[in-house]
């Protein structure tokens, strides 16, 4: 390849513009043939975005032009120099600054970028004695936001909510790349074909917690595999998967999935009931009901009827024995796997995602039948988005009871839950997982 980090920063600038980083780099890899380089190209790539804060903060310490003065194209290049020359113990500092140096060239025809992103990234390697992180007895959230690379505003969150010492074990855990799991589909081999399948394919995987989730160790294509092209396999985060345990479907039953793409806990959930219940899966955007639809297919899913709707103002005359609430979240649980939603939320965006999960609710509450059971889940870290949230909607339902989802945790996995809260909230690096938080709510007689 001619020169990898100028499709790197290409790359990062489409992130920047607003791409998603998964669907970004899926769509760049495929363009790259050797293996080495596509590990390099993701290393980077993530790296970046991960650490964009730390990179700038080191910058703004050796250039005397204001970052927002800078080309887009220089910022990049000298981002990814940085990464390479600080993270990178394996790429010599010579190699590292020159290929970054060659990238600004073949994007930029102006010389004077190319000589500053040499200058800057040459007198960084010359003295790093000057970077030095803010004192972090005199301001701890700001040594944390610059050391850990988050937003200040998120760290104090963090912090308010968690308090410091956990605070900080949560964006240490966000920086780091996301394990990888495989939910085993029993509806299409058994467990033992499954395993057999791992084996001869050579893929190093290890139990979890949940009896049919399996990590996998230093596994570059999960999607590649035959197992997977199959239908045995899903990819799925681990704290995700509990979705469905939790909420205990049972064969005959009539189930609702108010947000359903992209289809990993409505399969889960027609797994779970040997597709002998009735799940009606809703999702407002067509294209990913069509994910949905994918899954469904290659899964050997059954008895789900797709339903373009906004789960928001949704109607049908049923009543359901389960309605799973998985709904559109901060995503604050999942900074691991997808970086840059710590540059793109807001305080102001997470409230008005609050009030979302909220009108959703109270729009299907109704349909619950009496005795029914709605598990409320998000994959963020936000009080008002799960516990006030929940304590909200009690508040102005008498007929609605909270369930201890402990006890139900702890016969389902291999976890062992403990505490007074009848929540479970799975906090990043606690269990080698992604964060969610669960609520489990009962529908009583009025």
């Amino acid at each position: 390849m001619k020169n990898l980090r100028s499709k790197i920063i290409k790359a990062l600038i489409r992130v920047k513009a607003g791409a998603y980083s998964t669907l970004t780099l899926t769509e760049e890899l495929v363009e790259i043939k050797d293996q080495r380089d596509k590990n390099l190209f993701t290393e980077i790539f993530y790296g970046v975005i991960r650490n964009e804060k730390y990179l700038d903060y080191i910058i703004e310490k050796f250039s005397n032009n204001k970052l927002t003065k800078l080309d887009t194209e220089v910022l990049m290049g000298l981002r990814i120099g940085l990464y390479q020359l600080f993270f990178l113990d394996r790429i010599p500092a010579r190699a590292a600054i020159y290929e970054t140096v060659e990238a600004v060239k073949e994007l930029l025809s102006n010389r004077g970028a190319a000589a500053f992103t040499n200058g800057i990234l040459r007198n960084i390697q010359r003295h790093p004695e000057k970077i030095k992180l803010p004192d972090r007895k005199q301001n701890l959230l700001k040594f944390l936001a610059i050391k850990y690379s988050y937003p200040e505003w998120l760290v104090k969150q963090f912090s308010d909510e968690y308090g410091p010492e956990q605070a900080e074990k949560i964006l240490a855990a966000g920086n780091k790349r996301p394990e990888i799991f495989y939910r085993f589909n029993s509806l299409k081999m058994t467990k033992a074909e499954f395993l057999a399948s791992l084996t001869k394919a050579e893929i190093n995987y290890e139990s979890t917690f949940i009896d049919s989730f399996y990590k996998l160790n230093n596994f570059a294509n999960p999607a590649e595999t035959e197992v997977f092209k199959q239908g045995a396999a899903y990819i799925q985060g681990i704290a995700a998967g509990l979705a469905a345990l939790l909420l205990r479907p049972k064969p005959g039953m009539k189930i609702l999935d108010l947000a359903a793409a992209p289809g990993g806990k409505t399969t889960h959930l027609a797994q779970l009931t040997s597709n002998q219940a009735q799940i009606t899966a809703l999702d407002l955007n067509p294209t990913r009901l069509e994910l949905v639809r994918e899954n469904i297919l290659r899964l050997g899913a059954k008895q789900i009827k797709l339903i373009v709707a906004d789960a928001a103002n949704y109607q049908d005359q049923e009543q359901y024995d389960r309605i799973l609430a998985d709904l559109p979240c901060s995503g604050l649980g999942l900074i691991a796997a997808k970086p840059e939603i710590k540059w793109r939320k807001s305080q102001k965006q997470i409230k008005d995602m609050a009030e979302l999960q909220h009108s959703i609710l109270v729009n299907n509450i109704a349909k619950l039948k009496v005795n029914g059971q709605l598990l409320y889940s998000t994959c963020t870290l936000s009080k008002v988005e799960n516990q006030l949230q929940i304590e909200r909607l009690l508040s102005e339902y008498d007929n609605l009871e909270l369930l201890d989802l402990k006890p139900i945790v702890n016969n389902l996995t291999n976890l062992n839950i403990k505490g007074n809260s009848k929540y479970l909230e799975i906090l990043p690096g606690q269990f080698e997982s992604e964060g969610f938080f669960y609520a489990l709510i009962k529908k009583n007689g009025e």
